[in-house]
């Protein structure tokens, strides 16, 4: 009697949903990366998977989805604990403008450290689309999470969310410029003595405005 074989897996059928998504999630930040937000689409991104774009709809709900998935599983941002230095009862007994200099100094190194995330952050300076919104709610996530742990909303007579939006801005543009530009307002940032400048400038500066407190 004959051993029946066993069914080979229909064509085109992923093995594993897991593997599957995550080529997904990195396929988009290479094609975000490469082609910016307005040309991808569906199926580049599926393309550049090796898999059926209906796939995309199946795990993420679509291409914001996907994105949004990006944002928050494949390393684009630093997550709370990377921003908080690894150990948080140690971060949350600093005073409020040390837990400050800390996160601001981990998100300057973190971004440096990331190249896609600083192509993707050069392309969305140029979009607005559904798809950059989908990047931004992760984004808005995340800060949410630091802010609270900083909890220097509550000092009174500073503006956080401005000074945070300064802080973050000025942050971003130095770090996406530094892959296209040798020098910026005299400093020279393919020197790494300008980045210790600047980061001892970032820190002077979350002194000078929440002091030491």
């Amino acid at each position: 009697m004959d051993t029946p074989r066993p069914k080979k897996a229909a064509p085109g059928r992923p093995k594993d949903r897991e593997a599957t998504k995550r080529r997904l999630i990195a396929a988009v930040g290479r094609v975000l990366a490469r082609q910016g937000f307005r040309a991808v689409g569906v199926n580049t991104v599926a393309r550049e998977a090796g898999v059926d774009k209906v796939l995309i709809y199946r795990y993420f709900d679509g291409l914001p989805g996907l994105v949004a998935a990006f944002s928050r599983e494949g390393g684009f941002w630093p997550d709370v604990d990377e921003l908080a230095g690894g150990n948080r009862p140690a971060f949350l007994a600093l005073p409020v403008a040390e837990r400050m200099v800390v996160v601001a100094c981990n998100y300057l190194r973190a971004i440096r450290t990331r190249p896609l995330t600083q192509e993707i952050l050069a392309w969305r300076f140029l979009e607005h689309n559904e798809l950059t919104e989908a990047l931004d709610t992760a984004r808005a996530e995340t800060g949410a999470g630091i802010r609270e742990l900083v909890a220097a909303s509550e000092m009174p007579g500073v503006d956080f969310t401005a000074f945070n939006a300064l802080l973050g801005a000025a942050i971003n543009h130095l770090a996406v410029r530094e892959r296209r530009e040798p020098a910026f307002a005299g400093l020279r940032l393919d020197d790494p003595d300008s980045w210790d400048r600047l980061e001892a400038m970032l820190v002077h500066t979350i002194r000078c405005v929440l002091g030491r407190g």
